[in-house]
């Protein structure tokens, strides 16, 4: 139970455990008498706030008490990142950041070299992702599990935010212009 004086904003912490692979998650559904059938589960959508996390033994328990008889299942794997990798996720972040994809490149060159060198050290084999869920009365419960891999997107983003003048000057080009944008609708 959480009790809080702030009525803005409850932090809730969320321990994820290790993704699991489809033998391991079979296993502990056989445990319980349960039913796994696989599914393309959205992984944004279990940090929902709507979504209702669980351990995996929690979740499994509660679904089986609730009268449940399956669940939906899900295993992703990455395969390691390359060039074509690199350039897709850069050019999202260029757009999410609305900033040129050839700054990124320039100001995180050996972020982009460190990424690619940690990633190739990764077992692809491992799942980077788990997730199960089930529905009872409409809400949905799921666990997700997580096993630890570089992220492209969390490191430039750190370096950008610590500047580098070519970035500081696109942000700048970039605020400025929202302000002569903004002061046009007045």
């Amino acid at each position: 139970m959480k009790i809080t004086d702030k009525l803005t904003h409850v932090v809730t912490d969320i321990e994820l455990e290790p993704a699991k692979t489809e033998d391991e998650l079979k296993a502990a559904f056989a445990e319980r008498e349960l039913q796994g059938f696989p599914a393309l589960l959205d992984i944004a959508e279990r940090t929902e706030d709507h979504v209702q996390m669980l351990s995996l033994d929690s979740l499994l328990e509660f679904a089986q008490v609730s009268g449940a008889h399956a669940v939906a299942y899900d295993v992703t794997y990455f395969p390691h990142a390359d060039a074509d990798e690199v350039a897709y996720q850069l050019k999202q972040l260029a757009h999410d950041l609305d900033i040129d994809v050839e700054v990124i490149r320039d100001v995180c060159a050996q972020e982009i070299d460190e990424y690619l060198a940690l990633d190739a050290k990764r077992d692809a084999a491992l799942p980077v992702h788990s997730i199960v869920e089930c529905y009872v009365g409409g809400t949905a419960f799921a666990w997700y599990g997580i096993n630890d891999y570089p992220r492209l997107k969390r490191v430039i983003l750190s370096k950008l935010a610590r500047g580098g003048q070519k970035a500081k000057r696109a942000f700048i080009m970039r605020a400025s212009k929202a302000q002569v944008d903004m002061l046009e609708d007045y």
